[in-house]
């Protein structure tokens, strides 16, 4: 009787023993599931570049929104890029530094509510959320060089020509523009406002205040004036444009917006643009490529 128990609790091969993977057998499954894993994991990240690429232009499709609100409802004028460097109470289209070299108010670096709140901020009653300020695929902290900390609250930057001009002047009863800016919404109309660029993100290095600077009366061949283009999205930036529309627009030249962490790093790369087709063609769309009242 015990003889026959043990016959039938002896293992054969059709039990799960029989059944188990040889180790040659479990070397082919690994193999398999890296080469699948090796197929599909650019796919993915591809399709998570193009999402967080469509949230980005969808932040800046927001943003020109309140640009316009903003006109609509002070009589046509336009929210300035800047009218003060100085003064950390100018006003703006948007309130805080983020430059992480910036010592006088680094809290900006962290402070969402500060971009809502109304104040010398004016776009802030207009946009939904704070996270519409900041590009999804900007991972840059609050200290360039640690890969953790706190993201900083923004991305983005305005035009210069946005009212601020190549200069600007406080005077007793008002502001004294320079003839060359964009002061109301019909000033739009002496260049093609689907050729004239608003919103841009900026490279996480160069960003500080709400201004993105371009030394147009320079020309096309100058150099990047401390301020690069991000290229975020597979070598490509987002910018919004003056008729509302946005593009992501493809860097041509490695030189634009690399991906350094230290000034140090960006002058062994340069800023000279004499011969960088993508300065060329931002500076085109800057100030309609033409001097104000030139024919």
């Amino acid at each position: 009787m015990v003889a026959g128990l043990d016959s039938r609790l002896r293992q054969t091969p059709g039990t799960a023993a029989g059944r188990a993977f040889t180790l040659i057998e479990l070397l082919v499954v690994i193999a398999v599931i890296a080469i699948l894993a090796a197929l599909l994991l650019p796919g993915l990240s591809r399709a998570r570049q193009q999402a967080q690429a469509a949230l980005c232009q969808n932040n800046l499709r927001q943003l020109q929104l309140a640009f316009q609100l903003y006109a609509g409802d002070n009589g046509d004028q336009l929210s300035p890029a800047e009218t003060s460097m100085s003064s950390l109470d100018a006003t703006r289209w948007v309130d805080g530094v983020m430059s992480v070299f910036y010592s006088v108010r680094q809290s900006d670096l962290t402070n969402r509510q500060m971009l809502l709140a109304p104040g010398p901020g004016h776009l802030g009653p207009y946009v939904p959320a704070a996270g519409v300020f900041r590009c999804p695929s900007d991972q840059s902290r609050t200290n360039l060089s640690r890969p953790r900390g706190p993201l900083r609250v923004r991305s983005y930057t305005m035009n210069q020509y946005m009212v601020y001009g190549d200069w600007i002047v406080l005077l007793e009863d008002g502001f004294e523009y320079s003839p060359n800016a964009f002061v109301k919404s019909s000033d739009f109309s002496r260049t093609s406002p689907a050729q004239l660029w608003v919103f841009v993100d900026e490279h996480e290095l160069t960003i500080k205040n709400g201004l993105f600077q371009i030394q147009w009366p320079l020309g096309p061949r100058w150099q990047w004036s401390a301020h690069w283009p991000a290229r975020r999205h597979g070598g490509r930036g987002s910018l919004s444009f003056a008729d509302g529309h946005v593009e992501l627009h493809r860097w041509r030249d490695p030189r634009t917006g690399p991906p350094v962490r230290t000034f140090e790093a960006a002058e062994a790369v340069g800023w000279n643009a004499a011969d960088n087709p993508d300065y060329a063609w931002l500076w085109e769309r800057t100030n309609g490529g033409r001097e104000w009242g030139m024919p």
